[in-house]
């Protein structure tokens, strides 16, 4: 029987770290789909997502067939990748993959359009990258099945394949040429027949059970399980808006064996991480997943695992979502997903939110279970103006739900990075590079850049610039270790917005001093000049030996948000001096003996209750058997508990015994080595956020009131 050797890809930078450890599951069904329908020959089939794996698998295994997936933050390596692999083997079948192609994904057509020139920019997307054969536009299970079976049929020939120059269905080439491309029908996504219920994707054999991905379920990768593909959704900021294949899924039992078995696997690895992800744009939507649900508490009841599940809160029945977390013992991530709260903005964006009313319910909810309630802002959006987005920050706080501040990505595959939007909005371009998105293979400096929207016809780029230094502020005062401090405030009259603003005036004040003002100072710095007028600009940037040392080192060219929210945290004390100063200075309380006296035990608390140097730091032995004695004035920590008290009630000289809870410390260790490992010192800024949607409590030391 012939013998074909297919390598399959899902290549992720690691110079400074991963920005993504989940266990690469779309390559995984690829594999397994082919070898579920090729039965006349011998597929031998190997997954990495390593680049350097990969290279040296291209030198020393040299398959005949290779495909890389490719998106905004791979698809320099992936076309690399083809390159090298043609050098060493001309008559190697290069196949890519995945939304970042100007047809997006999903697509039924690819044509010109008043709209778009879908046809001529995917013909100069592969004319520009000719080492590619083929570019599956179709969901690639299928698409990469049809290129095979071509492959097989041209007696494994690429030039065979090329020299017909017949379009394969799902996938687009260009002919020899060079002047006209050669587009297959589109192939319907597996599953699409019937209902959501119908579960038609189990004909994918689970490259779980078939142990194809084992190699992946060494702890340090996040077990991923994809429950359903497709979004009912249009939203036009996301490479899935265009799509016009909908949800398909996978039967519950199927997903309960596959959770099954990793879960046995992970709850033998002493050190592994405890979480896993559920790739699903709207988990909780449906019936089903609270039936899953059921599953995932029975492993949990077995190996005590997973311990947090991350996913999507769904646009619509978060009712359902919310019982499912507390089925789950709240270990699901409980986030939002709002984007804008401006109604010209969600108009133009195709998007339908919750009420506000809706969303304050919600958040709610999520407080009472101890969670830190968190959305994700994106701006500029059509429409939004600086004046809306800080109003929408306004409520967001007010609520005490964490903001996070996204630049708008002008995906080539979303509507909002084809013309008419561009033109039609005013939108204006930068480029920068993605955070630990780059490398060096084979002397070849690698940069993934992004396209990205710093300015429209109703937020022009100050304006930008002005919403995104003081988004940092908003997202560091997010956090959960500031909680308290929140509460602190709304009891004494002031408002989380208006300190916030506060803070900022504070910051941006030359006659205001410390820590915090030069990390502030050094973030609007660093995020106006990551911006680049071209990519090729930034590409000769960063290639510059004395600018790639800096980006090695995370100098530069991080997720600004990220890093100095995380400076932010290791420099935690400094940062509650400033707070505490700036509410101080707002109610001159010179001549206030009690709110001085709150504010002194509310200060002292905060500075000795969470374990962050320990966890982040460089404090690195403790021990749970030493504690100390901490003497307040205001028993801040009871009122806590009770907020809606009167302060009068918590004043009194009060002593609390604080020690170290080594197995919760452990587990964050844990967690953090096992996904970052060797990359933790030069990668805290990930260390951090892996723990931004978890409760507050997750950091705290253990304390015991004695008197």
């Amino acid at each position: 029987m012939q013998k074909i050797k297919i390598l399959l890809g899902d290549p992720r930078h690691n110079t400074r770290g991963l920005h993504s450890s989940h266990v690469p599951i779309g390559i995984g069904y690829i594999g397994e789909f082919l070898r579920a329908e090729i039965k006349d020959v011998n597929i031998e089939l190997k997954v990495c997502t390593n680049p350097e794996e990969i290279f040296t698998l291209l030198e020393d295994w040299r398959p005949d067939i290779i495909g890389m997936s490719n998106y905004v933050w791979n698809s320099g390596v992936s076309n690399s990748i083809c390159k090298y692999a043609k050098k060493i083997n001309s008559t190697v079948l290069c196949i890519l993959g995945g939304p970042q192609f100007p047809a997006g994904t999903g697509a039924r057509k690819i044509e010109n359009t008043s709209q778009d020139l879908s046809y001529d920019k995917s013909l100069a997307y592969l004319v520009n990258r000719p080492s590619v054969d083929y570019y599956a536009y179709s969901d690639g299970e299928v698409a990469f099945l049809e290129i095979v079976k071509k492959f097989i049929e041209n007696n494994f020939s690429v030039e065979s394949m090329k020299n017909k120059e017949l379009p394969i269905n799902g996938c687009a080439s260009v002919s020899k040429d060079g002047d006209k491309l050669l587009v297959g029908e589109n192939i319907p996504r597996i599953g699409l027949q019937g209902s959501v219920r119908a579960q038609g994707r189990d004909i994918i054999p689970s490259p779980y059970l078939s142990g194809l991905l084992d190699k992946f379920l060494d702890g340090t990768f996040e077990p991923s399980f994809e429950t359903a593909r497709g979004c009912p959704f249009m939203c036009t900021f996301c490479d899935q808006g265009l799509e016009e294949n909908k949800i398909t899924t996978f039967s519950t039992e199927r997903l309960a064996k596959e959770m099954m078995y990793v879960g046995e696997k992970m709850s033998k690895i002493k050190n592994g991480t405890k979480s896993i992800s559920i790739f699903d744009d709207n988990w909780g939507l449906f019936k089903k997943d609270a039936e899953l649900a059921d599953h995932i508490l029975k492993i949990m009841e077995k190996y005590d695992w997973p311990q947090y599940i991350g996913a999507q809160t769904p646009k619509s029945n978060w009712d359902r979502y919310l019982k499912i977390n507390d089925k789950l013992k709240n270990r699901v991530e409980l986030g939002l997903s709002l984007q804008s709260l401006n109604s010209d903005t969600l108009k133009n964006i195709k998007r339908t939110n919750w009420t506000r009313q809706q969303y304050i319910d919600y958040t709610k909810e999520v407080h009472k279970r101890g969670k830190n309630s968190s959305t994700d802002m994106i701006i500029p959006l059509p429409g939004e103006t600086k004046e809306s987005y800080f109003e929408s920050i306004k409520f967001l706080m007010e609520q005490n739900v964490a903001a996070g501040t996204y630049t708008t990505m002008m995906l080539c595959g979303a509507e909002l990075g084809r013309d008419a939007a561009i033109k039609k909005y005013d939108m204006k371009a930068k480029f920068r590079v993605l955070p630990k998105e780059f490398g060096e293979y084979r002397k070849e400096k690698i940069f993934e850049i992004e396209k990205i929207c710093v300015a429209t016809n109703t937020m022009n780029f100050q304006n930008y610039i002005d919403c995104r230094n003081y988004s940092f502020i908003v997202h560091l005062l997010g956090h959960v270790v500031f909680r308290p401090i929140y509460k602190l405030t709304q009891k004494i009259g002031i408002s989380w917005y208006d300190f916030s603003r506060l803070m900022t005036d504070n910051l941006q004040n030359k006659n205001f001093r410390g820590k915090f003002k030069d990390l502030y100072n050094e973030f609007c710095n660093e995020s106006l000049n990551e911006l680049f007028d071209s990519e090729q600009e930034a590409i000769e940037f960063y290639s510059k030996p004395k600018n790639y040392k800096y980006l090695v080192n995370g100098d530069i060219g991080e997720n600004l948000i990220g890093k100095y929210t995380a400076r932010g945290l290791i420099i935690y004390d400094d940062v509650l001096t400033a707070i505490f100063q700036v509410m101080r200075k707002k109610f001159n309380i010179s001549h206030d003996k009690k709110l001085s006296l709150i504010l002194n035990s509310s200060e002292k608390w905060m500075k000795n209750l969470y374990m962050l140097t320990e966890v982040f730091g460089d404090k690195q032995k403790v021990d749970d058997k030493s504690n100390y004695k901490l003497n307040i004035d205001f028993d801040f920590p009871s009122w806590l508990l009770e907020s809606n008290l009167p302060f009068d009630l918590f004043k009194k000289n009060t002593t609390y015994v604080f020690n170290y809870d080594l197995i919760k410390l452990n587990y964050l260790r844990n967690e953090i080595n096992s996904i970052i490992g060797k990359h933790k010192k030069r990668d805290f800024t990930r260390s951090i956020m892996l723990f931004m949607h978890r409760g507050a409590n997750v950091f705290e030391k253990r304390f015991q009131k004695i008197s």
